[in-house]
């Protein structure tokens, strides 16, 4: 270790007792900067040491001993404040998507996988399964592997009980979440609109973006005049093809047959993007809460 000084300005001795508590009340120390090896980058860095007169030993000012260049150490803190930045920044999104973007049936408040109901004929077991693998691949270490679901069936058949357990297991885990219907979603973008309107139609597509996960229920049921049903086509298309690379849940009515034809081929052309496809055939579900 090479000292840079042995005798230094009283004001950078008296700087050291409030910074290290063994000096607090003590005048009969000396102070010196030596240059030592920095921790991170093992560039030189400035090491502030004082010793107690009559004593042989020098010590550190830095309790952890761990020192650092100044280099290192504000890049540290700019870590610390970009961190604290976007943890705020996460929060501030859970909660406009909990108020604007999480629209759950008052039926469906406590749907999860234990009490989602599997009696009756069909493949409602298999398509539990998938729903809970979905859940497993997705909070896994490595995101690439996430995917698109797309869950079809009649109505009834539990479909949007399924994909809620999901968004609610996934949003418990501090996922950003998205769940509401196709028809909601494009209410709220036409809603920008009109004059005065508090948000843009360019905003909402920052939160799509944004969202870990999208769950857009009952696809296809969204559009009634010849003019909505162009118009919805289309922006299904613009929505469809924005959330390509992150992952997004569609329920349905329609089966993989007629579904190019109530949202539109281009539209249905991108759901095969990295998705997997389940029809759900089985009894209506909501017979499982009927009151005997």
């Amino acid at each position: 270790m090479k000292d840079a000084t042995s005798s230094l300005p009283d004001p950078f001795r008296l700087c050291m007792k409030h910074y290290v508590s063994e000096l607090k009340d003590r005048d009969d120390y000396e102070a010196r900067m030596s240059e030592v090896e920095c921790a991170t980058c093992r560039r030189k860095a400035n090491n502030p040491e004082f010793r107690i007169l009559g004593q042989k030993e020098w010590k550190s000012a830095y309790k952890d001993g761990e020192i650092e260049c100044k280099a290192c150490a504000d890049q540290k803190e700019l870590d610390k404040v970009l961190e604290r930045n976007k943890t705020g920044l996460h929060e501030q999104l859970t909660s406009r998507f909990e108020k604007e973007y999480w629209h759950i049936p008052d039926d469906l408040k406590n749907a999860g996988f234990k009490n989602f109901k599997v009696d009756g004929y069909g493949n409602v077991s298999e398509a539990k399964k998938a729903a809970m693998d979905y859940v497993k691949t997705f909070a896994a270490l490595y995101p690439e592997n996430r995917y698109n679901l797309t869950i079809m069936g009649p109505p009834g058949t539990g479909k949007t009980h399924l994909v809620t357990a999901i968004a609610r297991t996934l949003k418990e885990q501090e996922f950003l979440v998205m769940l509401l219907t196709t028809g909601a979603l494009l209410s709220k973008i036409k809603a920008t609109y009109q004059k005065g309107a508090s948000q843009t139609e360019e905003g909402i597509f920052n939160y799509l973006r944004k969202a870990d996960l999208l769950v857009l229920d009952d696809l296809g049921s969204e559009a009634r005049s010849k003019d909505e049903f162009d118009w919805s086509k289309n922006k299904l298309f613009e929505i469809i093809n924005l959330r390509i690379g992150k992952p997004t849940i569609y329920t349905s009515n329609f089966n993989e047959q007629h579904l190019p034809t109530a949202i539109g081929e281009r539209a249905f052309s991108r759901l095969y993007n990295n998705n997997k496809f389940i029809e759900l055939v089985t009894d209506d579900y909501r017979k499982n809460f009927t009151i005997e």
